[in-house]
């Protein structure tokens, strides 16, 4: 039917708009990004982040467990060979202290540049009743 037709797409297009004049962010004058895009313009896009391991509050001393997601600003901040280097710049929920992360990608992981510190994890393999892994050499 028509009007599942019209579902299709769930576009409202106003009488004054034509094909020619582009798309309809184009039309309206937004970004596709709406809100996520509002510094663009400085290289930085807002993004959803995932703590990747626990840390330590540098404003108020609390622990960000791993898992806990933040609004960031992510941005380019470097090279590393052809692989781009993201900062994320985040505020923290407990104090509103601002976290910044970079990725490394020579070692694989992330590291904090400032605003919190990394939590040490470290457990006894026998403790831990596991295996030893053999150390790469």
């Amino acid at each position: 039917s028509s009007l599942a037709a019209a579902r299709a797409d769930n576009f409202y297009y106003p009488p004054e708009w034509d094909p020619s004049q582009g798309s309809l962010n184009k039309f309206h004058g937004q970004h596709a990004l709406r809100e996520r895009a509002r510094k663009i313009d400085q290289g930085i896009l807002i993004i959803r982040f995932e703590m990747p391991f626990n840390i330590w509050c540098g404003g108020c001393n609390s622990m960000i467990a791993k898992g806990v997601r933040f609004n960031a600003e992510k941005k380019q901040v470097g090279n590393y060979y052809s692989t781009k280097i993201w900062s994320f710049t985040m505020k923290s929920a407990c104090c509103k202290h601002e976290i910044v992360i970079q990725t490394d990608p020579k070692n694989c992981e992330y590291v904090i540049i400032s605003g919190a510190q990394r939590k040490t994890e470290v457990f006894d393999v026998e403790d831990a009743e596991t295996l030893e892994l053999p150390a790469d050499e």
